[in-house]
């Protein structure tokens, strides 16, 4: 069956219609479906269209799709996140202890280390841990 643009726009809301917000899951669904519909022996656009939706487990399987890509794009954020809050953690932690150290041993560059700590604590670490906190929030 040949598919006319006013098919792919009525594939195209009929997604939209019934959940689907991310536009590149959308593209990807919406060129499924019209292959599976070009691909199928039906004449009739309405049937081959429902059967290109039951193939795909229905509107409700093609929403938790979308559901699910979105959890796995914030794990891997969240992960990237933590990944970050560490590093920062740990070269602030390093940072100002040397820094401590040389100040007690009356040292050269102990202030430039405990500035570079504090900048790394402020600049760095604070953000990170409140944006995940943020993000966070948003799941729940």
């Amino acid at each position: 069956m040949k598919l006319t643009d006013a098919h792919i726009e009525f594939i195209s809301n009929s997604l939209e219609f019934h959940g689907l917000q991310s536009e590149s899951i959308k593209e990807d669904i919406l060129d499924h479906i019209c292959t599976t519909i070009e691909a199928s022996q039906h004449t009739n656009f309405e049937q081959a269209y429902e059967e290109a939706i039951q193939k795909l487990g229905g509107y409700y399987n093609i929403k938790q799709l979308q559901t699910e890509t979105k959890q796995l794009l914030h794990a891997k954020t969240m992960l990237k996140t933590k990944k970050g809050l560490f590093v920062s953690s740990l070269a602030m932690t390093v940072v100002f202890s040397v820094g401590l150290i040389f100040k007690m041993f009356h040292w050269p560059y102990a202030n430039m280390m405990l500035l570079v700590g504090f900048s790394v604590l402020i600049l760095i670490y604070f953000p990170l841990f409140f944006y995940a906190k943020y993000q966070r929030s948003i799941i729940k």
